[in-house]
């Protein structure tokens, strides 16, 4: 049988660079590689076991075509898989989603 997806819509493959901070350690990098309104999975090098299921400060660059943004966001670690961690966003407000939402518009 096949897992439930609890997920709060579909995903959109990206490649966009991203600064992971977890409390109290120096920021890893890493590359979102889908995004939905409710979170994001990133392959990063920074998915042991020892930043446990916690939160993580996420830095990410959206390149638009009137510009670029750096947009800030908080998760919590909600699996991990290979060398990847799946992310459910945190209080994500309009504004913050706005770009997010606008970047998933032209990629969908």
């Amino acid at each position: 049988m096949k897992p439930m997806d609890h997920r709060l819509g579909q995903r959109v493959n990206v490649a966009l660079p991203v600064q992971l901070r977890f409390q109290d350690r120096p920021s890893q990098s890493g590359v979102a590689v889908n995004v939905g309104r409710g979170g994001m999975f990133i392959e990063t090098l920074a998915c042991d076991h020892e930043h446990g299921n916690g939160c993580v400060d996420i830095q990410l660059a959206i390149e638009m075509p009137d510009g670029g943004q750096i947009i800030r966001l908080s998760a919590f670690v909600v699996h991990r898989r290979g060398s990847g961690l799946g992310l459910m966003f945190r209080e994500l407000d309009a504004s913050t989603w706005q770009p997010i939402g606008n970047l998933l518009s032209q990629l969908d």
